[in-house]
């Protein structure tokens, strides 16, 4: 799932409490793609979290290129 950062931004400007706001974060959450396993790694840990995060970026090629984050937790 995709969804053009301009949708998040009118979506959240619409939620006044935080607690919708963190609703609406784990929503679009779900909707992503399994993260690989073989991405939970030290190098992609992020420290100082409570729960394990881990996070992965890539950047594609191109004129305009697009940075793609892609993460897991284990909360």
């Amino acid at each position: 799932m995709t969804t053009p950062i301009q949708t998040i931004r009118d979506d959240f400007s619409l939620l006044d409490e935080w607690e919708d706001r963190y609703r609406y974060v784990i929503e679009l959450g779900e909707g992503l793609p399994p993260f690989p396993e073989a991405e939970r790694t030290a190098a992609n840990k992020v420290p100082g979290c409570v729960s394990q995060v881990w996070l992965t970026t890539e950047q594609g090629a191109g004129a305009d290129p697009v940075i793609s984050f892609q993460g897991d937790s284990d909360a």
